[in-house]
């Protein structure tokens, strides 16, 4: 089920320039209260050719799709694919995604406990 909907190109520079960053194995994730509840993938010519940076977007959309139901829905999502994405399944996306959304949710509660 599709809830989120795309990044438009205005919208990036929001968020990376008011997004905090969450760095993982194979991916990094910017998290950004300024546009709610939108996600955007990106994939630099550093991952690879077309096809290569195609498959790597697809991948970070799929492990999105299956943690999106657990992920706090009042912020934006810009997740970017780090080199060693190359030659990756979909279930190593999915762990790195979700240790990244964990830790992210840990910072969440501490931040409210200290307001």
């Amino acid at each position: 089920m599709k809830l989120w909907k795309r990044l438009c190109e205005k919208e990036f520079s929001i968020v990376f320039k008011n997004a905090r960053k969450f760095f993982g194995r194979y991916i990094v994730v910017y998290v950004s209260g300024e546009v709610e509840k939108k996600v955007g993938f990106v994939a630099s010519k550093k991952v690879g050719k077309a096809h290569e940076r195609n498959r790597a977007k697809r991948l970070m959309r799929e492990a999105f799709l299956k943690v999106e139901g657990t992920i706090p829905q009042d912020f934006s999502y810009v997740l970017i694919a780090k080199n060693s994405i190359n030659g990756l399944k979909m279930q190593d996306v999915l762990l790195d995604l979700e240790s990244i959304i964990k830790r992210f949710k840990k910072e969440l509660m501490n931040g409210s406990e200290n307001q």
